[in-house]
């Protein structure tokens, strides 16, 4: 059964709420061992990359896109209810989108759902 509290920052997550999010992902992450430890750290970088990239922290955000894949493989025997493979893609579409704003073209940090399966 699904820990209510990670259906919560799903919710966040895919209202926007990335802070709120990786919060309540943390509290979890600091119960878990394992896989699902690695899971939860690659979804609270990826809430935390998108945070950064709203408010214009291009490095910071690159660098935990990059973490946050390494984790997600980590992860992937722990990962349920996620597509890891959709996320990894979502997470390489940032990448480039970070990139093009690093470079000085504004182009809009995307708000993606939590690919559920």
């Amino acid at each position: 059964m699904l820990d209510p509290r990670f259906s919560k920052a799903c919710e966040h997550f895919n209202q926007g709420e990335y802070f709120e999010a990786h919060e309540v992902w943390e509290d979890l992450w600091n119960e878990a061992h394992g896989a699902r430890h690695a899971f939860l750290q690659c979804l609270i970088q990826v809430a935390v990359a998108l945070h950064h990239g709203r408010n214009g922290n291009w490095n910071g955000a690159k660098k935990l896109c990059a973490s946050s894949l390494g984790y997600l493989e980590k992860g992937r025997s722990d990962s349920e209810p996620v597509d890891l493979d959709q996320l990894k893609n979502s997470v390489l579409d940032l990448v480039l989108i970070i990139e093009r704003n690093a470079a000085g073209e504004p182009v809009d940090i995307p708000q993606f759902p939590l690919p559920l399966k």
